[in-house]
């Protein structure tokens, strides 16, 4: 990894349950936006969970094939911000997959190939556009 991230320590990227990166590490891109993004709040960035190792990510039912289990995501908050503030936020950074999750409090951030907006509410994903509208 030659991006060293301003704002986010290796505690706050490796996985919760073995303290492992993945093989090649955290995406750069990812932890540039995190940077930005943390640059264009003023206030502290909070990370729940950056990688997940398989076993973790089946524990928490996590997708399958996520972005967490290639270093591609995280999962963040920031005290004083809205879901859908933050949100928009990281859409507007550039953050290609955002989640807005209404039942955790919290947005998924990651920086997969496909742009994809989603929210989670009442235990249900709805696919929607970029500022959180259903589609």
């Amino acid at each position: 990894m030659s991006y060293t991230p301003k704002y986010f320590s290796k505690d706050e990227m490796t996985c919760n349950c073995c303290g492992e990166l993945p093989e090649g590490g955290i995406n750069e891109e990812l932890l540039e936006k995190l940077d930005q993004l943390r640059e264009k709040v003023g206030e502290p960035v909070h990370v729940t969970c950056m990688y997940r190792c398989p076993p973790h990510n089946a524990a928490v039912g996590g997708a399958r094939y996520s972005q967490h289990l290639y270093g591609l995501a995280a999962d963040i908050y920031v005290d004083g911000l809205t879901v859908d503030e933050l949100a928009d936020i990281a859409t507007d950074i550039g953050f290609r997959g955002v989640e807005r999750n209404y039942d955790l409090d919290y947005v998924h951030v990651d920086v997969r190939e496909d742009t994809y907006y989603w929210y989670h509410e009442n235990g249900d994903d709805i696919t929607c556009d970029s500022r959180g509208n259903a589609i």
